[in-house]
This record gives C-alpha cells, structure tokens and sequence, in this order.
C-alpha cells in the first residue's frame, strides 16, 4: 500500500519541477485528498513542471489508483483537465471515470465540443456514459442528465464528428431509454465503418435490451476479430444463454482479446458448465487469462436476475430457456 510522505504540496511540487530525481509513488500521493487550498496551490504552479515530467506523475498516480483504493485523485484531475498538453488532459479525463459530480458536467460538455483534441473529446464523450447511466437511475438531476444526453445526440447527428468521438458518444447515450437511441444502435451497425460497427456492439451490452441478442450472436463468427470481441462482451451483459456453445468455440479463438471477452461473458451468463471451464481457465499458464477467469467467476456471484433485462412483451422463448436453465 502507498504511504503519503511528509512532503508538503509545495515541496513535492518544487521537487517535480526542479529536482533531477523524479518523485517516488510514496511522495507522488502528496497529491491524494487534496485540500482546497492545496488545489489552488497545485493550480498556480502546475504549468511551471516540464511537460514530461507531468505526464509521468499523472499517468503513476492514475494507474496506481486502479488498484489502491486509498488514493483519492478527484481535486487533483480537475487540475489537470486544465492541463496544456493534450496527454495530459486526456488521462485527466479518463483518471475521472468513476466520478458523478455534477460539477463536472459543465467542463465534460465543453471538452466534448471546443477540445481541440480529438483524444480528449473522445474521452469527454466516453465519461459522459456514467451520467447518462445516472441519470436513468435518477442519481442526479433530470435537467443536469438531459443536458449530458443533448450534447452526445448532437456530436452523433453531425456528420462533420471525427469517427471516434461519435463512437464513444453513441456508448454513452446507449445507456439512454429514450426513443431513437435504438435507430442510433441500428444506424451503427450497419455503418460502413468496422470502429462504428464495434462501437454498436458495446451499445447494445450497455442497453439491457435482449432484442439485440441475435444480432451479437450472430457477430461472433465474424471475420474481423474486434468484433468477436465486442460480440462476445455483448452476448455477456445481455445474458444470452443460447450463445453458450457458440462462446465456448471462441476459447480457442487465435485472438486473446477474444478469448479474454470470451471469459468475461461466461462470467456474465454464468452457469454450471461455464463455472467448470472458468475454473479449468483459472489455471492457465497465460496470467492474463487466468486473472480474467478469476474475475469471471468472482462475477457469477454478483450477476443474477436481480437486475431484469429490457423486454417488451412476455417472451414464450425466453420461458422457455429459463426453465430448461
């Protein structure tokens, strides 16, 4: 576990700036629970540290904070959104996934339409999905998730959007119940594009809505291996029990992204016989693919029927899977 030194914010930020040894992760944390006044500290002098130096800070922290729940970089970010370097800013962006403040709507929405980045908007569009996913479980403001879902619909209605920003838009507002959004999906995979086909994979997992269920199952055979990917994820988070034996063929797939998602969605639908084959995995030789398999399992504790999926009529079909389950 990282322990924060006795170094003030002033002294590390000094150090940062002047000293030709680099920081230690220890002295680095410093920049964990920010006080107000710490913030404005940071703020003021940020911009004095080489840029190289910066990003190495700010890229350390993010990744150590994935694992160490202690650290606490919100106030520290949203200094670095403001950051010159667009690296920077774009880690900034993606080091805030998990917040819901809606304090960050405002600079989310600027970045999403006035970042001259196209990285950095990207990420803006990808953050926006978690207040979309708030907004329909009425964890904030109606006005402040309309506003969220009116920016992403705006970047996906111009034709002028780089590609990979309206991918990561039409992610985002797939959390959305509001009519159209299934057109957009729709539009998506049949777009001409294999990076915007992939994109309405990832939407129709966000959705919740089992009407996309043929459809991921069917992008399993696919000859583009993103796809099977992005497939098999979907067939995952829509709980498509009938695309077992069809996912079970992917574990051997030549492609270990595959075969990574390939586990993820076995975690997902869960299952006696997907239980045997996650814990077969989780003794792989391939680490990557036995820490997957581990996390897949630990997932069919959480993954239930809790949660329904989205249906619009009492499916005789799905009856029936469910009893033969």
């Amino acid at each position: 576990m990282t322990t924060k030194t006795t170094l003030s914010v002033a002294q590390l930020l000094e150090k940062m700036a002047t000293d030709p040894n680099f920081p230690t992760l220890a002295e680095l944390s410093t920049l964990s629970d920010l006080t107000l006044s710490g913030q404005a500290q940071v703020r003021r002098e940020w911009m004095t540290i080489p840029e190289d130096r910066r990003n190495l800070a700010v890229k350390q922290l993010i990744t150590t904070s994935e694992t160490e729940l202690s650290l606490h970089l919100g106030r520290f970010l949203r200094v670095v959104l403001e950051d010159e370097s667009s690296r920077n800013r774009a880690l900034a962006v993606a080091g805030l996934w998990e917040e819901t403040d809606e304090a960050l709507i405002g600079p989310l929405v600027d970045m999403l339409y006035n970042d001259p980045s196209e990285d950095v908007r990207a990420g803006a569009a990808e953050a926006m999905g978690f207040y979309v996913l708030a907004g329909e479980l009425d964890e904030i403001v109606p006005a402040q998730a309309m506003r969220i879902e009116e920016a992403l619909l705006s970047i996906l209605h111009s034709a002028a959007e780089p590609l990979a920003v309206q991918c990561r838009a039409l992610e985002s507002i797939a959390y959305s119940s509001e009519t159209g959004v299934r057109q957009l999906i729709d539009d998506g995979y049949y777009s001409p594009d294999e990076e915007m086909r992939v994109a309405a994979l990832n939407a129709m997992a966000r959705s919740a809505d089992i009407r996309w269920r043929d459809a991921a199952q069917a992008e399993l055979i696919s000859p583009d291996a993103p796809m099977r990917a992005a497939a098999a994820r979907a067939c995952g988070e829509l709980e498509h029990r009938d695309a077992l034996p069809d996912l079970y063929e992917l574990l051997s797939d030549e492609e270990k992204e595959v075969r990574l998602a390939t586990l993820f969605a076995l975690g997902r639908i869960g299952g006696k016989d997907a239980v045997e084959i996650l814990t077969a995995a989780a003794t792989s030789e391939d680490e990557d693919e036995a820490a997957a398999a581990e996390e897949a399992l630990e997932d069919t504790l959480f993954h239930s029927s809790d949660i329904p999926l989205l249906d619009e009529s009492d499916n005789e079909w799905d009856e029936e899977s469910d009893d033969d389950w």
